[in-house]
């Protein structure tokens, strides 16, 4: 857990906390990034940011007790979003939507109260059915219609998928 600018002051004081550091999702379904702060204290007037690797270009940000979607990763528009109902509880979870193949990674989960913040980190692992290159073929000799009909062109391939 990485720790920004802390400063002593007990009635701030807080962790983010997660009970699993790593989920697994399928591919366009929904999954819930479990996050909350202990103790359970009001988050609504922190800022919550979900980032990926650039702190500075957020999955989610909540700020100023308001999602700020002009500040968010363009692939993730209008497929996140925090629970504000129980932000007052210290549910800070992300919510995203139709997972990507490309959604798999680490996940930070940084909240700042301004004068106490921390962050917590999920590893999320996507599974399914990924899109597949497309290729396109091109004879380098132009079949006649007749050779078409008689021996069709045929090309065989061996796909398989690793997971990291």
């Amino acid at each position: 857990i990485r720790q920004f600018n802390k400063k002593k002051q007990t009635s701030h004081r807080f962790q983010v906390v997660s009970p699993s550091s790593t989920l697994r999702a399928l591919v366009g379904e929904d999954v819930t990034l479990p996050a909350s702060l202990s103790p359970a204290i009001n988050a609504q007037g922190f800022e919550v940011r979900w980032f990926r690797d650039d702190f500075d270009s957020p999955v989610l940000l909540y700020h100023n007790l308001q999602i700020r979607p002009e500040r968010q990763i363009q692939s993730y528009k209008g497929r996140t979003a925090l629970f504000l109902e129980e932000l007052a509880s210290g549910n800070v979870s992300l919510r995203l939507q139709n997972v990507r193949a490309s959604d798999r990674g680490l996940y930070r989960c940084f909240v700042d109260s301004v004068p106490w913040n921390e962050e917590a980190n999920i590893t999320l692992k996507v599974e399914g059915h990924f899109e597949l290159p497309f290729f396109v073929f091109h004879s380098l000799t132009p079949l006649l219609p007749h050779q078409y009909r008689r021996s069709p062109p045929v090309a065989c391939f061996n796909c398989e998928q690793k997971r990291n």
